[in-house]
């Protein structure tokens, strides 16, 4: 109840300073992977002289100096099974901004990052192209993102409400459920910020205290990962795609990457909306979910790429245990260490459900890896495909290691790391896919 109630004045205190989320996705590849830059500018009002914390605490909190520290570093790196670092980020400041905190309260959260940037611009740093941005101010005023900026006052400087918001940032929005009753708070929408077991329904989540960084994230729920990329392609199960209906299915928990099993199951239930199915889940209560209150299976809805919790009504609103619905049957057979079994079935045989990061028609995934979900087209997939399967004649140990290019070929650095050796035509055919990959999303 003491953490319940901690988060619940948190929220209030940030109502009254007018929180509201600002989303507009950055265009990226997916998966949101390698080094993800942010540039952590600390901020003082011209009125406030207070350093409430010094330089050296962001950098291990918010950047990948901390790794191993509990702080952002390990919950992105947890997260997306090391797809995602910290790496290229830096924190500057602090600086004194030309305005007192009562000139800043009434300014909308973009432009009071602004002023934040512009200050910083001021005193010698600017911010590199393709870096997000945190400003830290050091008295309450707001806190929240606006679209690949993030701003966070002294409220706001713990892992839970710094994770939800960066990964506002990454391109994520709010976690709902189904239930018509619930609503946070005032401004929030119905159902809005009503799934605990996910980090994007802060500030209403189930946490734990962190040793230096207050208040902890808890993970991510199985759709937001495939979202962005974080779940190989062989660990989601779509039921009905290769026409059968009724499937017992091993599901390994979103927190044991290192268990074999489904990780994510997409049930899909209207013939009419590819985009329109239930997920199902297993949950663990261990690492940053240890704040759960016990292993459990949870099944979503997802629609208009918003995953809904399924909750019972009425009552403790437990997560549902079983679902008919839509012509789709769920039924937990059990759970034991790190898998739970689940049968299902659908009256639906649809072929077509690709997940939040299908492709418009006419482009396909680029496939260079099981992660890869750029839209490119047809033949360059096929030559992203000729190229992995030569990978093997065209490196050899040299001046970058065993993996060094023979003459004429570079490596491919689709993404970071990205060491098939390619021409230099396809390595900039890749970057062209890559910066195009948001507007090839058919439902980005």
């Amino acid at each position: 109840m003491r953490q319940r109630r901690t988060w619940a004045a948190m929220a209030l205190a940030l109502l009254v300073g007018g929180i509201g989320l600002v989303l507009a996705n950055p265009a990226q590849a997916v998966p949101v992977r390698g080094q993800t830059g942010w540039s952590v500018l600390l901020c003082k009002f011209k009125d406030k002289a207070q350093e409430p914390q010094n330089p050296q605490f962001f950098r291990d909190f918010l950047t990948q100096d901390g790794a191993g520290q509990g702080g952002l570093a390990d919950y992105f790196a947890d997260q997306s099974r090391g797809r995602v670092t910290l790496h290229g980020s830096t924190v500057r400041g602090w600086y004194t901004m030309p305005f007192t905190l009562e000139q800043q309260r009434p300014k909308n959260r973009w432009d009071k990052i602004q002023d934040c940037v512009n200050t910083a611009a001021s005193n010698g740093y600017t911010v590199p192209a393709g870096h997000r941005i945190i400003a830290i101010l050091n008295d309450w005023v707001d806190s929240g993102a606006a679209g690949d900026r993030v701003l966070l006052d002294p409220g706001a400087w713990n892992v839970g409400f710094a994770a939800h918001e960066m990964l506002h940032g990454y391109g994520l929005g709010h976690s709902f459920s189904d239930d018509p009753t619930y609503r946070n708070v005032e401004w929030a929408q119905i159902g809005e910020y009503d799934n605990p077991w996910d980090i994007q329904s802060a500030m209403n989540i189930h946490t734990f205290q962190t040793a230096r960084f207050g208040t902890s994230a808890v993970g991510l729920n199985g759709y937001f990962r495939d979202k962005l990329g974080w779940l190989s392609r062989d660990r989601v199960f779509t039921l009905g795609a290769d026409g059968v209906r009724t499937r017992t299915i091993t599901l390994s928990a979103l927190e044991t990457p290192g268990t074999a099993g489904t990780q994510l199951l997409r049930i899909p239930f209207d013939a009419n909306d590819p985009y329109r199915y239930y997920t199902v889940e297993f949950r663990k209560k261990t690492g940053w979910s240890a704040g759960i209150p016990a292993d459990i299976v949870m099944l979503n809805e997802v629609r208009n790429g918003t995953p809904y919790l399924l909750r019972t009504r009425g009552g403790d609103r437990h997560p549902v245990q079983s679902l008919d619905a839509n012509g789709v049957s769920v039924r937990i057979n059990g759970v034991s260490g790190n898998t739970a079994t689940v049968t299902v079935s659908t009256n639906t045989v649809q072929g077509n459900t690709y997940g939040p990061n299908a492709c418009k028609s006419g482009w396909v995934w680029r496939d260079a890896d099981q992660q890869d979900y750029v839209c490119v087209s047809h033949a360059v997939r096929q030559q992203n495909a000729t190229d992995n399967n030569l990978a093997n004649t065209r490196w050899y140990n040299g001046p970058y290691g065993p993996h060094t290019c023979v003459q004429g070929f570079v490596w491919r650095d689709a993404w970071p790391g990205d060491d098939v050796c390619v021409t230099p035509a396809n390595r900039q055919q890749a970057r062209n896919d890559n910066a195009a990959a948001h507007s090839r999303i058919e439902r980005p």
